[in-house]
């Protein structure tokens, strides 16, 4: 069942986050906070998120860095605006849970990353929450390649998570995404 409430809330914040971007991310904030609060090993969860999202930005701001991504609004201190970067941290809270099969189908994740990650991105720029900066199909491949090898990586990274946090911890309270399934 909370598979089911984590990839609605992701669902959600999606919306929210590509159709009013800065409006109301307060809303997706809180839906964040409480993912956190709620599921349990928090301080492991927290981790993950973090590095998932941190990964995800540094990706999307070099993208924007080289053009690819055309962001409106001006003043920012990063080259990607901040409903975006809490979008990454919201999608971030999916991987142990929701997503968490993929964990350790790499095939799979670089396949569904290449697919559902591009058409994310295709969506948004059809919503107007970004503009491509080179030709559409050019931008779609680009991302397809990209996603496909940023899925399994961030998996990787969020694995890596887990098992400093059951070193750190010491006890056998922590379970992998792996032992989960």
């Amino acid at each position: 069942m909370f598979k089911l409430i984590n990839f609605i809330g992701f669902q959600a914040s999606w919306w929210l986050l590509i159709l009013y971007q800065n409006q109301y991310w307060w809303v997706v904030a809180a839906l964040l906070i409480a993912h956190i609060v709620l599921v349990g090993e928090s301080l492991t969860e927290f981790a993950v998120v973090l590095v998932a999202a941190i990964a995800g930005v540094i990706t999307d701001s070099l993208l924007a860095l080289s053009g690819v991504y055309i962001f409106s609004g001006s003043g920012q201190f990063l080259p990607i605006p901040f409903w975006l970067i809490l979008l990454w941290f919201a999608f971030a809270s999916t991987l142990r849970h929701s997503l968490a099969y993929l964990s350790t189908h790499y095939w799979l994740a670089a396949g569904l990353g290449a697919v559902g990650g591009t058409l994310s991105y295709v969506a948004g720029m059809k919503l107007q929450a970004v503009t491509f900066g080179l030709a559409f199909y050019p931008t779609v491949f680009l991302l397809a390649a990209i996603w496909a090898c940023l899925m399994p990586v961030i998996f990787l990274l969020s694995q890596r998570v887990e098992a400093v946090a059951q070193r750190v911890n010491g006890s056998d309270t922590f379970q992998t995404t792996k032992e989960k399934l």
